[in-house]
């Protein structure tokens, strides 16, 4: 089974991250396929520079289940991460419908 993810929430405003790391985490040991963890909103600023730790812990997930990990450019823009450290990339709202189009599963973590 096929899975994307959706961030809302910023990395310092609970749990949001924590929580979508760990269910990332579970869908490789039960063997399913992450395909793009979309970062919208507030989620964007997982990429910040500031927030290295949650930089740090996105990238073993995309290294470990070879994922995107795809920060909302107008989000991203707003929140100023105009240059994403690899391997977050920026894209449009249209990929955020792509994986919901290949996907089994969509699930958003706020």
């Amino acid at each position: 089974m096929k899975f994307a993810l959706v961030v809302l929430g910023a990395p310092e405003s609970g749990l949001c991250h924590f929580r979508a790391q760990g269910f990332a985490r579970a869908l490789g040991a039960a063997n399913a396929r992450l395909t793009r963890v979309f970062f919208y909103g507030d989620g964007v600023r997982a990429a910040a520079a500031e927030n290295v730790t949650s930089i740090e812990a996105w990238s073993e997930i995309a290294a470990s289940q070879d994922c995107e990990l795809v920060l909302c450019s107008a989000s991203a823009e707003s929140h100023g991460v105009l240059l994403p450290p690899a391997p977050f990339t920026l894209m449009g709202l249209g990929a955020l419908m792509e994986a919901g189009h290949d996907c089994d599963r969509i699930m958003s973590f706020d």
